[in-house]
Order: C-alpha cells, then sequence, then structure tokens
C-alpha cells in the first residue's frame, strides 16, 4: 500500500492524533506508522504488567498493531484510540494463552511501572531481597484470575479510574470495584503468605 501523504507536517510530533488517524484511515502507512510510535511503548508496559513475559508482550502488542490496521475503518473516533487499541491487545492476548504457560516470568518489575528519578546505591544483598519482592509481587498477579489482572493492571500500573475501566473492559462500574477489592484481597494473601515463609 503507497502512502498518500507527503507533507512533511504529517511527521511532526505536534500532529494530533486525530489527523494521523485519518490520514492512516485513507491508506497512509506513514501515518499509521506514526500512530503506532505514540503508543507502542504504552501498550507494551501494560501487556508486560498484565501477562509478565517481556517475549510474550512484544508478540501481542505485534499481533493487536496488526489487528488494528485491518480494521482502522471502523475506528469511528467516538473514543480515545488507546482504548480501542487496548481492547484489541486484550483480545489478542487469548491467541498466547498457551504460549504464556510455556515461557519463564520475568524477574522484576516492569521498566514502565519503576518510579523515575534517581536511586539510592544498595548492597548486594538488599539488591537480591528487592528482585526476590518484585519477582512474588508479578508472580502473584499472574495467578490471579484473567477478571482480576485485568482490573488490577488498569488501575494500579495504567491509573484509570474506574469508569474508564468499565469502557475498556466492557463491564460496569460496580463489577470493576468489585474485581478490584478481589484482586487487591487474593493479591494481599499471596504476598503474606510469601512473608511468612521467609521469616
Amino acid at each position: 500500500m503507497q502512502s498518500t501523504m507527503s507533507s512533511p507536517t504529517i511527521e511532526s510530533q505536534s500532529v494530533p492524533i486525530r489527523d494521523l488517524i485519518d490520514a492512516a484511515q485513507r491508506g497512509d502507512t506513514d501515518a499509521y506508522a506514526q500512530v503506532m510510535a505514540r503508543y507502542q511503548d504504552r501498550l507494551y508496559n501494560a501487556m508486560r504488567n498484565f501477562v509478565g513475559c517481556p517475549i510474550l508482550a512484544e508478540d501481542i502488542v505485534q499481533d493487536a498493531f496488526v489487528r488494528a490496521f485491518v480494521h482502522l475503518g471502523s475506528f469511528r473516533q467516538e473514543s480515545a484510540f488507546y482504548t480501542w487499541l487496548y481492547r484489541i491487545a486484550l483480545n489478542a492476548r487469548h491467541t498466547y494463552a498457551e504460549k504464556q504457560r510455556r515461557l519463564v516470568p520475568m524477574e522484576s518489575v516492569p521498566d514502565g511501572a519503576r518510579p523515575h528519578g534517581k536511586r539510592s546505591v544498595e548492597s548486594p544483598s538488599a539488591a537480591i531481597e528487592r528482585n526476590e519482592s518484585c519477582e512474588q509481587v508479578q508472580n502473584a498477579i499472574k495467578r490471579l484470575d484473567d477478571s482480576f489482572r485485568e482490573v488490577l493492571v488498569l488501575r494500579e500500573f495504567e491509573g484509570y479510574d474506574y469508569q474508564k475501566i468499565a469502557e475498556i473492559l466492557e463491564i460496569r462500574v460496580g463489577t470493576v470495584r468489585s474485581r478490584l477489592s478481589r484482586a487487591r484481597s487474593q493479591l494481599r494473601r499471596e504476598l503474606s503468605a510469601y512473608e511468612q515463609s521467609i521469616n
């Protein structure tokens, strides 16, 4: 497919996402590449938080962008593009469910979930303890039911409010609250059991 827009302004980061999507819907592959560039890191971090494996997250994100491009004509811009894309990624994730079970889990909290800024120098034993704790958190999140993990990742890692989570997952706000409460309770139980086992 040939790019239909050659204007240099379309390559500017200041171009509104709506304009890029309009151009992509008209067949401009360069515009779609810029849409991907704006969202791929955010979507990758979200999927990595969700599935707990960087390789699997990459596969899901690539699949999601391909599916989004194929169905781009159906996007009416009535909701945020990222919300629409995130739903596609969640659907794509089911394709890789078996693959996820065969992959080694992450060893630490994803980069996107780490606080920014300078870190104080820590001892090797402290670093080992921190990495073990991070791994336990990731493993505990992976053991949650999919429905619980979805709302937990959207709330704690993506920072969405209840209304937005309900929109993304196409469920009621009350269901979001209930699932989030149960997810947090289960996570606390898992981590409490781990802490007791090492003390």
